[in-house]
């Protein structure tokens, strides 16, 4: 009879917490609910991940037995990675020359330079299709044998693996609400989107919902494989693959189990995947491609050198540059503290002021609102990151923690074991490991 009793009473408790949690005020959003309205629009051009990650893994299982690594000597698998990529951007300038034909009015002997070009074009992106799967191979080996390199693997073997597959391009639609900001959906949606269908599926979202809408390209995407978005810039290449492969070394731990959990922990995950991508880039281009280093800045010597006195004083008053970062961050406070008053119509009429300011610099954001700064703001190293609760630059506390932990593998095994800001605001505080 206890232990029933001792049951009842744990029912009767459960029933109390669950009544008091559950929201008792109409205006009060339901995520689910929120969720549901938004797809009612999105659904159609939603990506379907479990289709592409099974047909990439079917792939990357394939690759594995090409065994490039067993045949191709070291210089010669760096060689093919940068043919691979000089391909990728002669595909990127020659498609560039052919729009550029096809909407010219004026232009003579059309068809036979039409002709040409697609012929040429055709052959070159055969060949880079062709190389790719080589290629990513290559690259996956080159990482693993940089992570291993900097300690992270257990035994020599590393887990999970860099496993990634290179796609034309890809989207993600991102929702906030407008009277805050917030991600009140962040969802892949197919690629070869138009721009017209873009603004359509943006436009109905805000008038129907009254939600805040963008539509944002994404360099890729963290599944297994990674999704990572074709280029031909290695620098972008590697930090891309490197960002994503973290996003899965973290998922198999608490900080990116809890990933979405609050803002906060989504900021800290996304500052993370910069920092360890940086460190990864930094050891694979040690490792294989010591050119793309940041060179060392060179120091005048001797006595032909003039004095730095009169250096400063002979050169001209630098000219004012736009400072983006500054900028975008001054946006961000100003948003913020006009939509903590409630002023939802003047934040967004800053917002489109700011933006056409932007455009004028060289800066072209097609949209700047609440949604952009839902996800723009996930990346603390990024203008307009979010902060703490109390205002704490998350990103530079973020970055200092790592430049004090003596090594790579310590600092990612001393955060992905944390999933709660206050565990992360007490690393900040005393930033030695347990």
């Amino acid at each position: 009879m206890k232990q029933i009793s001792h049951r009842h009473n744990i029912v009767i408790n459960l029933l109390i917490v669950l009544i008091l949690i559950l929201p008792i005020n109409g205006a009060v959003v339901d995520p689910a609910k929120e969720l549901e309205q938004i797809r009612a629009y999105s659904r159609v051009y939603e990506f379907d991940y479990v289709t592409w990650t099974v047909s990439a893994m079917v792939r990357k299982l394939v690759q594995s037995t090409f065994k490039v690594d067993h045949y191709l000597p070291h210089q010669e698998k760096r060689e093919l990675v940068l043919e691979y990529l000089d391909l990728r951007n002669e595909v990127s300038t020659l498609q560039a020359e052919l729009a550029n034909l096809l909407s010219d009015p004026n232009q003579e002997n059309r068809e036979q330079r039409e002709s040409s070009l697609r012929a040429e074009l055709n052959q070159k992106d055969t060949l880079r299709i062709e190389l790719a799967p080589f290629v990513e191979q290559v690259l996956q080996d080159q990482l693993n044998s940089a992570l291993v390199d900097l300690d992270l693997a257990f035994g020599g073997q590393l887990f999970p693996p860099v496993l990634y597959k290179s796609e034309p391009d890809s989207y993600a639609l991102i929702v906030s609400p407008r009277d805050e900001i917030r991600q009140a959906a962040n969802m892949m949606l197919v690629r070869g989107l138009t721009l017209d269908q873009i603004i359509s599926l943006e436009e109905d979202i805000e008038n129907n919902l009254d939600l805040s809408a963008l539509i944002v390209g994404i360099g890729g995407v963290g599944l297994y494989p990674s999704m990572i978005i074709e280029t031909g810039n290695l620098d972008w290449l590697i930090h891309v693959v490197s960002h994503e492969w973290t996003h899965n070394y973290l998922t198999l731990r608490p900080l990116g189990m809890f990933y979405g959990t609050s803002p906060e922990i989504t900021t800290i995950n996304e500052t993370i995947a910069d920092l360890s991508a940086d460190a990864i880039q930094s050891k694979t281009f040690e490792l294989y491609y010591p050119e793309h280093l940041p060179s060392e800045p060179e120091l005048p010597s001797g006595e032909d050198s003039p004095p730095q006195e009169s250096i400063v004083e002979t050169e001209p008053a630098p000219e004012e540059v736009f400072d983006f970062r500054a900028e975008m961050h001054i946006t961000r406070l100003e948003v913020d503290s006009l939509l903590a008053e409630g002023k939802i119509a003047e934040a967004e009429y800053y917002m489109e002021s700011r933006r056409i300011i932007f455009w004028e610099n060289g800066y072209l954001i097609r949209r700047l609102n609440q949604a952009y700064f839902a996800f723009h703001g996930s990346y603390a190293a990024e203008p307009g990151g979010a902060a703490g609760e109390e205002g704490v630059d998350l990103g530079a506390e973020l970055r200092k923690l790592k430049q004090q932990t003596p090594s790579y593998r310590e600092f990612m095994r001393l955060v992905a074991w944390k999933w709660r800001l206050d565990q992360f605001e007490a690393l900040f505080e005393f930033p030695q490991p347990d």
